[in-house]
């Protein structure tokens, strides 16, 4: 689908979706730039998963570092972009 979309000069897309969606694309190296709110919201659950929970991680060695390029508020959240 992403072939597709570049064959019609279509360069940027927005991907929304949970931990599997975030995961897949990241581990495909299909992200150059994240949008990553915060709120201070404090919630947990014995069957939670986290927001990357689907993404490879084996080890310290293998994380996949980010670069702030803006941090702001957005009323009571924190709004952080991030370049892969």
């Amino acid at each position: 689908m992403l072939d597709e979309l570049g064959e019609h000069d279509i360069l940027q897309v927005l991907v929304e979706g949970g931990a599997t969606v975030a995961s897949a694309f990241l581990e495909a190296g299909l992200v150059n730039h994240v949008v990553w709110y915060v709120a201070p919201a404090l919630a947990g659950s014995s069957a939670g998963r986290g927001a990357l929970a689907s993404l490879s991680t084996p080890g310290i060695a293998a994380l996949r570092r980010a670069r702030f390029t803006d941090v702001r508020r957005v009323g009571e959240d924190v709004r952080m972009d991030l370049e892969v």
